[in-house]
């Protein structure tokens, strides 16, 4: 089951955000500070940097095994299905001291 329709790729990579050669020459309209020999700052927003780190997340997660769905699934139907709550705290706590040794605490 997917959500939604997926989002085709941006086209172009890096050498499309490159400025054309130019063989030596000047550009005519170059900006003051480019043909004073400057740099040139480029800011990225907020929300460029949230979906950069939603990007980054969501290439970082598991794949869906739908098997493993549809087996769960099926024992949750027929009443088979469990919950151990100690399992679940102790992978929590292992999780909390993983996070917090990695932080440096």
């Amino acid at each position: 089951m997917k959500i939604g329709t997926p989002t085709p790729p941006a086209t172009g990579g890096a050498e499309s955000l490159r400025p054309p050669a130019t063989n030596g020459k000047k550009l005519p309209d170059a900006p003051a500070s480019e043909a004073a020999g400057g740099s040139e700052t480029v800011a990225v927003s907020r929300l460029a940097n949230l979906l950069a780190q939603g990007e980054s997340a969501m290439e970082s997660t598991p794949e869906i095994d739908q098997g493993k769905v549809a087996e769960l699934s099926q024992a949750i139907r027929d009443g088979r299905f469990r919950v151990d709550p100690e399992r679940i705290a102790d992978g929590l706590l292992s999780e909390v001291r993983d996070r917090l040794a990695r932080e440096g605490r």
